[in-house]
């Protein structure tokens, strides 16, 4: 028996607009199928295609009235000729717009799931993401760094500029609308679904002189040198994402996007807290007991520190501005010295004979 609607989305009969709307934007990004488990990811699509269909009903005034007249079988109502590629039009709308839309990442699982796209006829296929470690020093990571890295990937065919081959024509499978339609029977009647066409994958047209060095895919694997620039203030496990670097899709598509993960060597004299830097600093008795000014290397420069008189061993001295960068917002972070205050282990008569006069004191 098919479910309900209402209780698909998880509202009442008499929910407005507003409410449905609502529902359908928490389900869909819950259940969208990019964020599912690896073992779920079946489960999730099937959901996903539920609430879909659900609120493409129940947000349309005109079939929602129908919905409610018919109920769940729909017997006798229009839709028994079954759902269209224009019944999914609605999903746009209900995250507000394009742009919001595409940056969910709604535009292509809705490619693949129902053939529906908000901006071309043609479907387009996109290239893969990729994601890479690269190694830097906490001094790079305090200055920031350039790099030019090499990475073996799917390039744009040079010979054809990613179009498969010479002397494109119309599709004479789709055509050149570059979806074929699929229809299969359910409760609802005829359910017609679009998908890209197998012949000319979603472009609409068709090389007639299939190129040699892609063999038509409009693209080919080899080495790219690519640029990359990493902030200073940079923190160890951070992502930076390099837009269309990674994979060039297929038959002329877009590329994908990089996800570079950084990762900071240890370093031998500091330790990064957040935007601040810690380092160890020894000293002697004498220069914890009368105070002295040393000089010490930051990752910045050489700076003379102060140190007061009769400072403990474990005190901490800090240092504003001295420490990391801050990758967003103003400032720098601190410099925290901690002290350790060195205890000789031996000691000559006369040097016992002046801490015994001092203990007296």
């Amino acid at each position: 028996m098919a479910k309900d609607y209402y209780e698909v989305l998880g509202v009442s009969r008499n929910s407005s607009e507003i409410e449905i709307k609502k529902a359908y934007r928490k389900l869909a990004l819950k259940y969208h199928p990019d964020r599912a488990p690896e073992d779920k990811k079946k489960e999730y699509e099937e959901k996903f295609k539920e609430i879909s269909q659900a609120y493409s009903i129940l947000s349309d005034i005109d079939k929602k009235e129908q919905y409610d007249q018919y109920g769940q079988t729909f017997k006798g109502s229009p839709f028994g000729q079954g759902f269209s590629q224009q019944d999914f039009g609605s999903f746009h709308d209900a995250f507000g717009g394009q742009d919001i839309f595409e940056d969910l990442g709604f535009s292509r699982i809705f490619e693949q799931m129902f053939g529906f796209r908000a901006r071309p006829s043609q479907t387009t296929q996109y290239g893969q993401d990729i994601i890479m470690d690269t190694e830097i020093d906490l001094e790079d990571a305090f200055h920031g760094v350039k790099k030019e890295i090499q990475l073996k990937k799917m390039n744009v065919c040079e010979k054809c500029n990613g179009k498969g081959g010479k002397s494109l024509k119309k599709c004479s499978i789709c055509q050149g609308s570059g979806f074929e339609q699929v229809r299969s029977n359910s409760l609802f009647g005829m359910f017609i679904q679009q998908r890209p066409c197998s012949k000319c994958h979603g472009r609409g047209e068709v090389p007639e002189e299939i190129c040699p060095e892609c063999r038509g895919q409009g693209r080919i694997k080899k080495i790219s040198n690519i640029k990359i620039t990493i902030p200073a203030g940079i923190d160890n496990g951070q992502t930076l994402k390099m837009s269309n670097q990674g994979e060039a899709g297929p038959f002329g598509g877009p590329a994908g996007d990089l996800f570079i993960n950084v990762h900071i060597r240890p370093h031998k004299k500091f330790q990064r807290q957040g935007d601040s830097l810690v380092l160890n600093l020894n000293i002697n008795f004498t220069q914890a007991a009368l105070g002295d000014k040393i000089e010490i290397q930051t990752l910045a420069e050489k700076i003379r520190l102060k140190i007061p008189s009769g400072i403990q061993s474990g005190e901490m001295i800090e240092l504003r501005g001295k420490g990391m960068p801050k990758l967003h917002g103003r400032g720098d972070g601190s410099l925290i010295i901690k002290v350790q205050v060195d205890i000789p282990k031996k000691l000559s008569r006369q040097q016992k004979k002046i801490i015994k006069e001092l203990g007296r004191l």
